[in-house]
């Protein structure tokens, strides 16, 4: 149904990428009213409504001068040539982000990092519910926020998960903006670190001191972003005191808020989700929620009780004494080095996956440093170079060379000899042996259960 939209956007529309968020955004685009509309890809699209012209091809982004508004989707970069020019000319460049910004009648967190962030949106989500708000969940997510976006209301609270890809050439910020730990990723479409952290600022650009900036103050990047707006920051720290947001003393969790100090009922050693870096990611969800209303117990009971998302630490089963935890998205070293500080268990290590070329040298030397991982088992692309780095490390623990994921879970049970964690944390991605992370984790799950494994209630 159509309903006012409080910046209008001029037509004819062009919209560039035409997968999931490019076709919601077609659906909202018609839905208010908009009809001028042409869908652009190099790849051919099926299932457009017939109201939509679509250009398809090595052509696709020719003559983008003759639109008065261009929506890309994050894919695509804002200052290729192409935009570039039509720019000059006068035709606005923008995305689903800046036009669901640019209208949403409600509070918006917004958050951005290399580490946690669907953890900390997840986390966000289930204290601003338990304190009786609904709650809009979405963004690089999964979900594009123009699906939900007729259905905000004043009242409500919206969480967005917001890429450097969709920050880069954002046109309004949230009115909540966290920033947890950054370091650099997708230096294959960032041209370096420091655009990539430029492009994390984006999102903080629109800010006013109305505003609010939280921040992980252990993380340089995450100081060095949150430096840059103009909002009232609010820090988090495992490590230090912090003059204003919450940090750890005597391990409590004590926040420092609007001149007030005060321990919550949050016990680190408690908490459900495993891993000291989701404390990390308790402390950020924490601060937002009770910046945009949240009360602290609702908010701190919640927290508590989360159980972590899919593929991100997750037990996916026990079988007597050994329990597999599924750490699928762990895509990166540095999750993986996170993930192993979890246990003090013996560990059985399944690693490796495609090649993106990462530096392996300090999770290796994590590795190295740990007596209680009884094996490596190694999958994938990158089996035979972490090999190699890992015996010049001089670590001592067996490593297997394994064709299937399989053939890896077969080999932790054994080395963990009845007792003990078998950890899929792979710090590569998945591509070669399986279609994406998700893919790799349910594997991993099917697996457990065929060896007997089943649900862990302890």
């Amino acid at each position: 149904m159509e309903t006012p939209h409080q910046h209008p956007l001029r037509e004819p529309i062009a919209v560039l990428g035409g997968g999931v968020e490019g076709k919601a955004t077609i659906r909202y685009l018609l839905d208010h009213g908009y009809r001028q509309l042409e869908l652009r890809d190099q790849h051919p699209v099926d299932g457009l409504p017939e109201a939509v012209t679509a250009v398809c091809g090595n052509g696709h982004l020719d003559g983008l001068e003759r639109f008065a508004t261009i929506i890309r989707t994050p894919g695509i970069r804002p200052d290729i040539a192409p935009l570039a020019a039509a720019r000059s000319q006068g035709v606005r460049v923008t995305s689903a982000l800046s036009i669901f910004l640019a209208n949403c009648p409600a509070p918006v967190i917004g958050v951005t990092g290399t580490l946690g962030k669907g953890t900390a949106c997840s986390l966000a989500a289930a204290a601003l519910r338990a304190c009786g708000f609904t709650v809009h969940l979405g963004g690089n997510i999964g979900v594009n926020p123009l699906d939900f976006a007729d259905s905000v209301q004043p009242d409500h609270r919206v969480i967005l998960e917001i890429s450097s890809f969709q920050a880069m050439d954002i046109e309004s910020s949230p009115t909540v903006g966290a920033i947890l730990t950054t370091t650099s990723e997708h230096l294959n479409w960032h041209t370096d670190t420091a655009e990539y952290r430029r492009a994390k600022a984006q999102m903080l650009a629109h800010q006013t001191p109305s505003d609010t900036v939280v921040f992980h103050a252990d993380s340089p990047g995450a100081a060095e972003i949150a430096a840059t707006s103009k909002a009232q920051p609010f820090a988090y720290s495992l490590q230090r005191e912090v003059s204003a947001g919450l940090f750890l003393r005597n391990d409590r969790f004590i926040l420092r808020m609007d001149g007030r100090e005060e321990t919550l009922p949050i016990d680190p050693a408690r908490v459900a989700m495993r891993g000291r870096f989701n404390l990390e990611n308790i402390a950020a969800a924490v601060l937002v929620a009770l910046r945009v209303g949240g009360r602290t117990d609702a908010v701190c009971r919640a927290v508590s009780t989360f159980e972590g998302l899919p593929h991100r630490l997750e037990c996916v089963g026990q079988y007597r004494s050994i329990h597999f935890f599924n750490d699928s998205y762990a895509t990166r070293p540095e999750a993986t080095i996170g993930a192993i500080a979890a246990f003090d268990e013996p560990i059985a290590l399944i690693l490796g996956g495609s090649e993106k070329n990462a530096d392996f040298a300090e999770l290796v030397d994590a590795i190295r440093a740990r007596t209680n991982i009884r094996t490596v088992c190694l999958i994938g692309q990158t089996a035979s170079r972490l090999e190699d780095e890992l015996r010049r490390a001089g670590v001592s623990c067996p490593l297997s060379l394994c064709a299937t994921l399989e053939d890896a879970v077969d080999k932790g049970i054994t080395a963990l000899n009845g007792s003990g964690v078998v950890l899929l944390s792979p710090a590569c991605a998945s591509f070669g042996l399986f279609a994406n992370y998700k893919e790799r984790g349910e594997r991993f799950r099917a697996i457990a259960e065929q060896r007997g494994a089943t649900a862990d209630r302890t």
